[in-house]
């Protein structure tokens, strides 16, 4: 459906920020809003790119397997965010699935649209190649963790990746504040379940960290930021 709200919520997005009211209502008028429930698809490998999202509210898990259903690729999004960053001005289909991650709401533009509005905005165009920049830091260090053949730093250093990426400061602590499960960190680690569950159980008798739910509480930041220098 068309967007029907303010462009308030559109300032919180870093790539618009800059915009003034009158470019964000002219972006606003090329802008739809949809609600996903947890666990919907919102395009899958080989589907048109026809879409950029600007995700408002809740997570979004981006990941790619291959025929043995290995995971080739796994992230998430979290709120005030775009995606897929992923074959930006160049690519005809997507190159990995989108999933809700949680129940979640986001804008789409059609791609061709906001590639025109974004080749037009040296500011937003040093966003994006800024942006791809650091998406690109952040998977070579995940390459690193996947590779070392110490399964207790793999497990520790995907939590690392968390914390960096969603960790939000709460009085002492750190909240990973997006939702995991030991099964999912096994996943991004390429580790067993059974390994995460060992490593966990050693991280929380040692005081570093607790989970509650589904949120990971990290209660010794550097300890962590330790295993990426």
């Amino acid at each position: 459906m068309r967007v029907k709200n303010t462009v308030d919520d559109l300032t919180k997005f870093t790539i618009l920020s800059h915009l003034t009211d009158e470019g964000l209502e002219r972006v606003k008028k090329q802008l739809f809003q949809r609600t996903y429930k947890k666990n919907q698809l919102l395009f899958t490998v080989g589907d048109p790119r026809e879409r950029i999202y600007l995700l408002s509210k809740g997570y979004v898990k981006l990941e790619k397997t291959n025929a043995d259903a290995t995971m080739l690729y796994l992230d998430y999004v979290k709120p005030h965010d775009l995606f897929p960053y992923g074959g930006m001005f160049k690519d005809t289909y997507y190159h990995y699935a989108a999933y809700a991650l949680t129940d979640i709401m986001v804008y789409y533009i059609p791609t061709t649209i906001f590639e025109e509005l974004v080749q037009t905005n040296k500011e937003q165009l040093l966003y994006i190649v800024n942006r791809l920049s650091r998406i690109l830091e952040q998977h070579e260090r995940r390459l690193q963790t996947v590779t070392t053949s110490n399964v207790k730093d793999k497990v520790e250093q995907s939590i690392t990746y968390l914390l960096e990426g969603f960790g939000i400061p709460k009085e002492n602590d750190v909240v990973i504040d997006v939702p995991m499960t030991i099964t999912e960190i096994a996943k991004i680690s390429g580790t067993s379940r059974e390994t995460v569950s060992h490593v966990f159980k050693d991280l929380r008798c040692d005081g570093l960290l607790t989970m509650e739910g589904r949120q990971i509480i990290i209660h010794d930041v550097n300890y962590f930021k330790d295993k990426v220098q």
